[in-house]
Parts: C-alpha cells; sequence; structure tokens
C-alpha cells in the first residue's frame, strides 16, 4: 500500500513537471522608442553615437618600388585592413556583395592597368554564397610610368578613391581616397611592402577556386556569414585529416576490435611462414582492404548526399531541420556506446569469410574488409557521427577524411606486421575497454550539445528548449527497446516494444517539433518559402507616414541586393510560412525600403535609428505609431513572431 502510494505521489510529480513544461513561454524583451517621431530613437544599437559612421575599414596606398623611373613600370596597391569578422567582396561578390573598386587618379601620360586580386575566401549563408575577404587585403594594379614630363629629383602624388562593402552582422558602405609621394629617380630599388604586393595574382575564376594564383585571404566570418565548410588552407585541410587519423586509431582500443589483432596478425605471420617481407606485404594488403572498406563507406555516404541534394539538402548545417535530425543520428550513437543497444552488420557477411579464408594477397585483403565490418557495433557511433561532418564537405574532402580515417585504424596492422615484437606492448583485453567505450559516448554527447548551440543561432532558445524535450523522448524510446528486448525476446514481443518506443518518438515529434511553429517553419526550408510570398510595398516617408495615418501596423524591412544578412535573414527569418501567416492575421502592411541604390531618403532614416547599413527591421504598432519596435541585430522566425505579437493587429 505505501509503495502504492509512492507510485501515486511520483507519477503526480512528474505530471506536475509536464504541465509546468507545456505553459512555459520564451519570449524577447522588446525596446520600445519614446517620442513622436515616427523614426524616434528605439534603443541601444550597436553602431557609434553621433552622425559619422563607424569605420570598419582602413585603407593605405603602397608602392612595390621606392621611386618612379621614367619609362618603367610600378606595381601600385590599397592595403585594406578589416575590424576582425567584418568582410569586403572581390570583383565576383557572388549571390550579393557589392565588389570592391579603385578609381586611379594619376598624373597625365600614367596608364594603370587592370585590377589585380587576392584570391578570394568564399562564405555561404543559408545557401547564400559570396566571395571576399577578412582580416587584410591587397587590391593591387600595374602603373605604366610615361618615359616622358617627368624628371630625376621631382616629387609626383598619385590619389585614388576605392570604395566597398563591408559586411557583418550588417552591411555598410565605405569609400575612402588614398595617396602615396614617390621620387622620380634613374634607378629604383624594392620597397618595404614589396612583399604585399607579391601577393595578388589570382587569375582563376570562382566556380574554380582550385585554379590561378595568388594568395587565400583570412579564412572565417563574421556572424552574417559563415565560412564555407570546405577547407580554405592547406594548413586547415591537415587538421581535418590528422584529427580522422588519430579518430581511426582510437577505434582500435573499441572492445570489439582490439582482442582480435594480435590474432590477425599471428595469422598473417604464420601464413607467411615468419618470413619478414611476406609478413610485411600481406600486412599491407590487409590493410589496404580496412582502407578500401572505409572509401566504399565514403562513397555510399557520397551518393546519399548527392539523392539528398537533388530533393532540397543543400544548406545541411543552415538548415534546421537537418541539425535536428543529425542531433537525434549523434544521441542514439551515443545511447550504444552507453551500452543501450548495438549496430550489427550482416548483410554480405557469408561472402566475406569465403574470400578471406583464401590463402595469399586476396585472402589477406578480404579479411581486412571483413575485420572492418566485424568491428562495426563498436565503429558505427563514430562513423556514423562522422557522416553528418561529410554532408558539408566536398567530395574529395569526404573520401580524404575517410582514408584517413581506415589509415588510423589500419595502423596497428601496419606496424606489427613489420614489428612483430611490439606485439608485447599491446594492451591486455579487459573491462577497462567496455569502460573506455562508454567514455567515448560524452564525446558525442558533447556534439550533441555544439548542434544545438549551432541549432539555437538559428531558431532561439525557445526551439532549443523544445529540441531537447523531443531528444529526451528520442532517449526514452531508445531505453525501452535496450531495456525490454533481447536476443532471447519473442517476434512478437519485439513488435509491440518497437512499436511503443516508435510511438513514444512520434508523439515527441508531435508536441515537441510539430506544434512549434519556429521549429516546424524549419523543417522543410523549400516549402517555408513557397506558396504566398510577402507583398512587399515600396518604402517613402510619405507612404509610411499615410499607412500609419490610416491604422495600419507596419514591418518596415531596410535591405539592399549586395546584403548578404538581408538576403540570409529574409530567406531563414521572415520570408517563411510562419510569418506571412501572422501578417496575414493582424493584417500587417509591409514595407520594404531598398538601399541598394543608397537612396537619400532612406539613408536619412536609417541615420534617424543610428544605424550606418542594412538590415533594420522596424515594426510600428497601429496602437502606437509614434513607438516603433526595433528588432534585435540577431533575427529569427520566432522573433519576427514575438514582435508582430507585441505590435497588435492593424486598426482596419
Amino acid at each position: 500500500m505505501r509503495l502504492k502510494s509512492k507510485l501515486l505521489k511520483t507519477l503526480g510529480a512528474l505530471l506536475a513537471v509536464v504541465f509546468l513544461v507545456s505553459i512555459t513561454q520564451v519570449s524577447l524583451p522588446g525596446a520600445f522608442a519614446q517620442g513622436g517621431d515616427i523614426f524616434a530613437d528605439t534603443g541601444p544599437e550597436t553602431s557609434d553615437s553621433g552622425d559619422k559612421a563607424p569605420v570598419h575599414v582602413k585603407v593605405r596606398m603602397i608602392a612595390d618600388r621606392d621611386a618612379l623611373v621614367p619609362g618603367g613600370k610600378i606595381r601600385l596597391g590599397i592595403v585594406y585592413d578589416l575590424e576582425p569578422h567584418w568582410h569586403i567582396y572581390y570583383k565576383e561578390p557572388g549571390d550579393a556583395g557589392m565588389p570592391t573598386s579603385i578609381e586611379w587618379n594619376l598624373p597625365a601620360g600614367f596608364q594603370a592597368g587592370e585590377l589585380i586580386w587576392e584570391k578570394p575566401s568564399r562564405f555561404s549563408d543559408a545557401g547564400i554564397v559570396t566571395y571576399g575577404y577578412q582580416g587584410r587585403m591587397v587590391l593591387a594594379a600595374d602603373v605604366t610610368v610615361p618615359d616622358k614630363g617627368i624628371k630625376p629629383g621631382e616629387k609626383v602624388e598619385i590619389r585614388a578613391l576605392t570604395k566597398w562593402l563591408s559586411c557583418k552582422d550588417i552591411c555598410i558602405p565605405g569609400q575612402a581616397e588614398a595617396s602615396l609621394t614617390l621620387p622620380v629617380s634613374a634607378s629604383a630599388g624594392d620597397s618595404p611592402d614589396k612583399k604585399d604586393l607579391d601577393r595578388p595574382g589570382f587569375t582563376g575564376s570562382v566556380d574554380e577556386p582550385g585554379k590561378g594564383s595568388g594568395s587565400a585571404a583570412t579564412s572565417g566570418s563574421g556572424t552574417a556569414a559563415a565560412p564555407d565548410p570546405e577547407p580554405e588552407s592547406m594548413k586547415g585541410l591537415a587538421y581535418y585529416f590528422l584529427f580522422a587519423l588519430v579518430g581511426g586509431f582510437i577505434l582500435n582500443f573499441m572492445p570489439c576490435v582490439l582482442p582480435v589483432i594480435a590474432i590477425k596478425v599471428m595469422s598473417l605471420i604464420e601464413q607467411a611462414d615468419e618470413e619478414p617481407a611476406r609478413v610485411k606485404l600481406l600486412g599491407a594488403v590487409f590493410s589496404a582492404g580496412i582502407v578500401s572498406a572505409f572509401l566504399v563507406l565514403a562513397s555510399l555516404v557520397l551518393l546519399v548526399r548527392a539523392a539528398g541534394e537533388s530533393v532540397g539538402w543543400g544548406f545541411q548545417f543552415q538548415y534546421p531541420g537537418f541539425i535536428i535530425a543529425m542531433c537525434v543520428i549523434v544521441l542514439l550513437l551515443s545511447l550504444s556506446l552507453f551500452g543501450l543497444f548495438y549496430f550489427s552488420f550482416s548483410a554480405g557477411q557469408d561472402k566475406l569469410d569465403q574470400l578471406s579464408q583464401k590463402e595469399g594477397l586476396t585472402g589477406s585483403f578480404f579479411k581486412g574488409v571483413l575485420a572492418t565490418t566485424l568491428s562495426t557495433p563498436c565503429t558505427a557511433p563514430f562513423l556514423g557521427t562522422a557522416l553528418g561532418f561529410a554532408f558539408s564537405q566536398p567530395a574529395w574532402v569526404v573520401l580524404g577524411i575517410f582514408f584517413a580515417s581506415g589509415l588510423g585504424m589500419s595502423l596497428p596492422y601496419l606496424v606489427l606486421t613489420a614489428f612483430p615484437a611490439l606485439m608485447k606492448r599491446i594492451p591486455k583485453p579487459g573491462a577497462w575497454m567496455e569502460k573506455f567505450k562508454e567514455s567515448m559516448g560524452f564525446i558525442l554527447l558533447g556534439t550533441v550539445i555544439w548542434l544545438l548551440g549551432v541549432l539555437g543561432s538559428q531558431v532561439g532558445e525557445s526551439g532549443v528548449m523544445w529540441t531537447s524535450f523531443f531528444l529526451l523522448t528520442v532517449s526514452l524510446s531508445a531505453w525501452m527497446v535496450g531495456r525490454f528486448i533481447d536476443l532471447s525476446s519473442s517476434r512478437t514481443r519485439k513488435i509491440k516494444i518497437w512499436t511503443l518506443a516508435l510511438l513514444v518518438s512520434l508523439a515527441g515529434f508531435y508536441l515537441c517539433i510539430w506544434q512549434q511553429p519556429v521549429l516546424i517553419s524549419s523543417l522543410d526550408a523549400a516549402e517555408a518559402r513557397t506558396g504566398d510570398e510577402i507583398e512587399w510595398q515600396p518604402f517613402s516617408k510619405t507612404a509610411l507616414e499615410s499607412a500609419l495615418a490610416d491604422g495600419k501596423t507596419v514591418f518596415l524591412d531596410f535591405t539592399a541586393d549586395w546584403c548578404l544578412t538581408c538576403k540570409a535573414y529574409e530567406k531563414t527569418a521572415i520570408s517563411t510560412r510562419p510569418v506571412i501567416e501572422k501578417m496575414k492575421e493582424l493584417n500587417v502592411l509591409p514595407m520594404q525600403a531598398d538601399w541598394t541604390k543608397r537612396d537619400p531618403e532612406i539613408t536619412e532614416a536609417l541615420a534617424r535609428f543610428k544605424r550606418s547599413g542594412v538590415p533594420l527591421y522596424v515594426v510600428y504598432p497601429a496602437a502606437h505609431p509614434d513607438k516603433p519596435l526595433t528588432l534585435p541585430d540577431f533575427v529569427t522566425t520566432e522573433i519576427v513572431l514575438d514582435y508582430l505579437e507585441k505590435a497588435g493587429p492593424s486598426k482596419n
């Protein structure tokens, strides 16, 4: 009776927790303006106070020679020093951005050639790809010096006007004049800046980034533009392969692998009659079988990815639905390391057994393939995590990563067949292996936390909370399968448990994902943008005042065609089904201020909000048109919906 009472109390407490969770609401505070101007100050902004826009790019002119020689040539350049996380654009900026330009103001007789560029970095945000530079960039041109009109001993001033678009959270057009005074001489030497002017020289196409010469600008990006997943330097690529090699080597310490290493090596030694050269050859062929198995898996990954891209998986880690799916996969893989269940693959294993029984090189090769296959109950969790990584990499990197992983796993066989005496140093199998395997599960749980962090930057805190609840139901389902099904379970029992576990996960998906607008809209990025599009009204101060006088709630979007951040937010946060439906429900008038051509009226409006660039999103409530609400710099669908709710419906 006392046990029954405790169970009832526990159940009641659980129901109370569920109820509290169900009514939890996460909202972001709005910034309410004071005053009666429709362009009133709406609270703290990131830009500096005052009339002048903050400068995020500093420029100066340099030359590769210390003097001008009549009839000779000199290379001139503009150095752009950018603040951290800001970037400017290449001559082919991509889907957004604006090319950096130089207008030379040269003395009579001087002639400047075409601009010479450094190799750009590639940036991607929400499927929008651009090309540009971060940190420090040099843009150069070769200038011909006239042989007449200037004499040794004179000084000549060279001037230039350069224009650029700098982007981080917002995009700000900028321009500056730079000048350089050089003496005229019969001969000239190298200047201290010559090394910088040797950097430009990229002649390839952004569509074929491997061609051409010239160094790439510093890789990376700010909040608005994430670097494209492909490696931007040999150093970065080396890190990818090194981690894959180490990861493959760690697989050898799994309980399914370590105990058989010595057995496999001894069989190779016996087969070769202990002849050292033959042992080494068989070890190399055995290792080739392991690497081949990894490359087959990599090829399957590429096929699956190609099929996925054909149905719209192009956004990958910029696509919240993909991240949620990866969270589920990595979570299940971590639970398998903790021993809840195991992965096993038997397809084609009989044929592999037959091939591995053969003597010689063929048998050794398929022994390696079979060894990899048999180790999958322990290695699959790690390989499964690699699958998610592979979805965001170019094909050659995917093949290289899996090759390095296979090489890492085969290292013990290569080393031990070359030096059999080292087998005495192999750790003895024991209970420690199971503990080691379980400890690796925490690494995968750390990966889940990282993925949730990436998701949070796209769907906000509320989206992460509901996704975490969904992952909890998935964990409960996995626990049910692992604890109530074993090898002795009947087919009927397995069907019942699996059905119940599936229902629990489906219920979690329905309550925590499907019923949450910010998440369900992200599960199909293409679907979220199809159907009704937002019918934007062009901005003017007169049109805005007229709409507010008519009692309209107005959503004002300051944007530009060259603004990468604007395009990303329009795709992922604004032109989504929930926002479109909410605007219709509240009868909100969407108005767009297109700053592509630097309209003075829009420039003035931005300045009144203490902004020097775009994007900027403002909602004017019909009930209080003199108190506009300015959205934060970082925008998600959830935030837009929250501000529309705060603004309320139009009066008519």
